[in-house]
């Protein structure tokens, strides 16, 4: 990782956005936008809390809970009222024809993609797949120039840092609706990396998801932002990568066990409860 990390480094020095990139991005979330009141309107109501946190410009992280592995990017394109690029595994394919309609589909709104490397140490040789392992690096590679391009051009940028989703109709490690997986820490490299040109200042901002359903009606999905966090107030990265866990965790009203104690001393935090 550190050593993909350096010499992805080393090509992101002058990375920019060209103008014919971002006009088709900005083309492909208009369309996406207005689509998705028609996709998904008899099966999904989506709210929003926290939008004034949302900057309207400049280079943003959004680092969020992973619910729902098809609703959770809807309800972000639809809230968020500017351009966004999200971070998308396509490591549970298993038809090259798909593959190439999906990543062809991913790079017209510029989305990255990831290969969740734990996926191929549990892939069974007689199964079908169409990554080889050997390809998890270089996709890799592929996400960090990426995300390092698209922030040093003042984009935003999604990531889910637990890798999977609650409901997913592939395996998926979490047990149950309310479960949480320990957040990765890839997020806070890739902001390392952008911020490597001395210009560029990334404002991450955590946001956390509840869905609530009631029999057959539909989905209620509610996505919660929290003020703006900065790599440069924490003293490194463990100290950011457990900030942004615990305050997405509070977003989604579900408190991890290591916050009780602090939580019956301090009482509960208004600043992080979702505005």
């Amino acid at each position: 990782m550190r050593t993909i990390l350096r010499h992805a480094g080393e090509e992101t020095r002058t990375l920019r956005d060209s103008w014919g990139r971002t006009a088709l991005s900005q083309v492909m979330w208009l369309v996406m936008r207005a689509g998705s009141l028609v996709l998904f309107r008899s099966k999904l109501i989506s709210h929003a809390e926290g939008l004034e946190y949302i900057p309207r410009s400049g280079p943003v992280l959004l680092v969020a809970r992973h619910y729902h592995w098809y609703y959770d990017g809807h309800v972000l394109v639809r809230s968020i009222p500017r351009r966004l690029h999200i971070i998308v595994a396509l490591d549970w394919l298993q038809s090259r024809a798909l593959r190439l309609l999906i990543e062809f589909a991913c790079s017209l709104p510029d989305w990255p993609i990831v290969l969740r490397g734990e996926e191929f140490r549990k892939h069974k040789e007689d199964e079908p797949w169409v990554y080889a392992p050997v390809l998890a690096r270089r996709y890799l590679r592929r996400l960090m120039l990426a995300a390092a391009r698209l922030l040093r051009s003042g984009e935003m940028l999604v990531m889910f840092p637990e890798g999977y989703a609650n409901i997913d109709p592939h395996p998926t490690p979490k047990t149950d609706l309310d479960a949480f997986l320990p957040f990765r820490r890839g997020f806070v490299r890739l902001v390392e990396l952008a911020e490597r040109d001395g210009e560029t200042r990334v404002t991450i901002i955590p946001a956390g998801f509840t869905y609530t359903r009631e029999g057959n009606r539909r989905w209620q999905a509610t996505v919660r932002f929290g003020s703006a966090l900065f790599r440069s107030d924490f003293d490194g990265t463990e100290q950011l990568l457990q900030a942004v866990e615990e305050r997405v965790h509070a977003l989604s009203y579900a408190v991890p066990p290591s916050l009780f104690s602090h939580i019956a001393e301090k009482g509960p935090s208004h600043d992080s409860a979702g505005e």
